[in-house]
């Protein structure tokens, strides 16, 4: 990639450290529209997403929590639909403004941008190679910048995103350096400053960082997170438990974010406790990297020399390092052990409080997945009306969060065990919950009944369902799973004979794919229309593959494939699953 920077350019230093998510990128965005770039027609086409970026230009913008998921804790699913839409409306904003002044954007300092930017830049360098005469520079990325603390260590994250940008950077070695100054005129630069300063009270400090914590973990900034949490872990020794309330109390006033969501106050009610709960941010940020040893001593601390922590966060310790063991099938058998000691934390008593039979639960919900792993799944389902049971008669909302969850897990046992009608009749009970008005609950039903009705031979109903799947997708501007549904849909029809309209389904999903900016995705859908006039891959499909910056094994497989008889190419392209979840591969800094 050349770096050097053309006197036309707009520059832009972003790098601004790792205390506030989507600091790069909204520093790149102000650049340009202070250039003459007019991207209000973008913004307001993305408003959920772009409030997120320039939270005080439109107060009435929809939240983007009522169209699209957060993090999972509870599953330690890493990935978030919210940020991957963020991030894409970033990189196509970007991409956007330099299309519309017709001159490079110079991107300095990139080495030392916040973790969730880096991530958006790498979107825009992908979305670029599909824009011609769009030109993204890296120029002076500057060193790699030491971590702020050990657990915050994200070198080689970084590394593989400049490397996947054309950029080889080296890591500087030495003393860490002090904290940067963030920007004081957001929420999260108030917290993170007053989390890292010594001129303040220890209950401030320890409170600014659990709704630090709290906020990063909802913006995907585990570089933040970690370091922050890292940082405020000594000061718990000074915490007297009268002034827990202190810290937790503020943790999630106003920060718009769901009540259901396990970083929560409520069951905090010691030092011990937030001590425990920094163990636990500092653990789910090293699952999600995939150190699991470094995970787990993180949950067993949680509960170590802890005689005043609460039965919710002892049960919760064992929860986190059982759900660590049994991403792994050799793991099993500790995996169980774990959920056992979970339990004995939270055995049923008289008048007990809904929190510790919400903790039950999801160790219930847990035991089952481990029997699904083992393909037992009798058992598994035993489980998981035993969880139901322990939510049976609450309305707050981490139990409807949990209740859900095991519905739509008792769902897809029936559908493992073969009973296809009664799967899609315990998934059609969603229909009555509260959320069944909501565009995105309306997509996800659909697709996955799509999927059963498409399992027990109903190919018309199948096909029903998708187009409301579809419909759902573009209330809410998804792109994303626009693209994916319309790949499947049309490979689906071109199977079936409906060759037109097989052709135009893919051609929707390219245009999808192009509003996305990911070639890969461009490519599949190009792929599937040769498919349908009977003629093999060209040039252009191969050239675009060759623009991917990640589904690297999945590229490289069907650039192999596409000399291929269109027939063997069709056999090759995705089919309708049962559950619409996909992983947001083109912002993935982890493979």
């Amino acid at each position: 990639m050349n770096t050097t920077t053309p006197a036309s350019a707009v520059d832009v230093n972003v790098g601004h450290g790792p205390a506030v998510a989507f600091a790069g990128l909204r520093r790149t965005l102000s650049c340009l529209r202070e250039a003459g770039a007019d991207l209000d027609d973008l913004a307001q086409r993305h408003s959920a997403e772009w409030a997120v970026l320039f939270p005080d230009e439109d107060e009435d913008a929809p939240h983007l929590a009522a169209i699209a998921l957060t993090p999972s804790e509870r599953r330690l699913h890493r990935e978030s639909e919210q940020i991957f839409r963020v991030l894409c409306v970033a990189a196509a904003a970007i991409c956007q403004g330099a299309r519309l002044l017709d001159r490079p954007i110079a991107l300095h300092g990139m080495a030392g941008t916040d973790l969730p930017s880096l991530r958006g830049f790498m979107r825009a360098v992908e979305y670029a190679g599909t824009m011609p005469g769009v030109r993204l520079e890296i120029a002076s990325p500057g060193p790699g910048r030491p971590a702020l603390t050990p657990a915050a260590d994200h070198t080689r994250e970084r590394a593989l995103a400049l490397a996947r940008m054309g950029l080889a950077i080296a890591p500087t070695s030495g003393a860490l350096p002090p904290a940067p100054v963030p920007d004081p005129d957001t929420r999260e630069g108030v917290l993170f400053a007053t989390a890292a300063t010594t001129q303040a009270r220890c209950v401030d400090r320890l409170a600014a960082a659990v709704a630090y914590c709290r906020a990063a973990f909802f913006s995907t900034n585990w570089e933040g997170m970690a370091a922050v949490a890292e940082t405020a872990l000594p000061l718990t020794r000074d915490l007297a438990d009268r002034d827990a309330a202190a810290v937790l109390t503020p943790a999630g006033r106003d920060d718009g974010q769901a009540d259901a969501i396990e970083i929560e106050p409520a069951v905090l009610r010691s030092g011990d406790d937030v001590r425990a709960l920094l163990h636990k941010i500092l653990g789910i940020q090293a699952g999600f990297r995939g150190r699991r040893e470094e995970a787990m001593k993180r949950f067993a601390a949680m509960r170590g020399d802890a005689p005043r922590l609460s039965a919710e966060l002892r049960a919760q310790s064992h929860l986190y390092t059982a759900l660590t063991l049994a991403e792994q099938p050799r793991h099993a058998d500790a995996a169980v052990a774990e959920i056992d000691r979970g339990f004995a934390a939270v055995p049923p008593r008289p008048g007990e409080p809904v929190s510790t039979c919400r903790e039950r639960g999801w160790l219930h919900n847990l035991r089952a997945q481990v029997h699904v792993m083992r393909s037992e799944f009798r058992p598994a389902l035993d489980q998981v009306k035993q969880a139901l049971a322990c939510v049976a008669d609450t309305t707050d909302a981490g139990s409807a969060h949990l209740r859900a969850t095991l519905l739509a897990n008792l769902s897809v046992l029936q559908e493992k065990a073969g009973r296809l009608e009664q799967a899609l009749r315990t998934w059609n009970r969603f229909l009555t919950a509260a959320c069944a008005g909501n565009a995105g609950f309306r997509k996800h039903h659909s697709y996955r009944a799509a999927g059963l009705h498409l399992a027990s031979g109903d190919r018309a109903s199948a096909l029903e369902d998708l187009d409301r799947t579809l419909a759902s997708a573009a209330e809410t501007n998804d792109v994303f799973h626009t693209c994916e549904v319309r790949v499947e849909t049309g490979a689906l029809l071109a199977r079936g004979g409906d060759t037109d309209g097989a052709e135009e389904q893919f051609r929707l999903a390219g245009a999808a794919a192009a509003a996305l900016g990911d070639p890969y995705r461009m490519a599949l859908a190009a792929a599937g229309g040769r498919v349908c006039v009977g003629q093999r891959a060209d040039k252009e499909v191969t050239e675009l593959l060759g623009c991917s910056l990640t589904r690297r094994a999945e590229r490289d497989r069907l650039a192999a494939e596409l000399g291929a008889d269109p027939q063997t190419v069709l056999t090759r392209l995705p089919r309708p699953a049962t559950r619409l979840n996909r992983p947001f591969d083109l912002i993935d800094l982890w493979s």
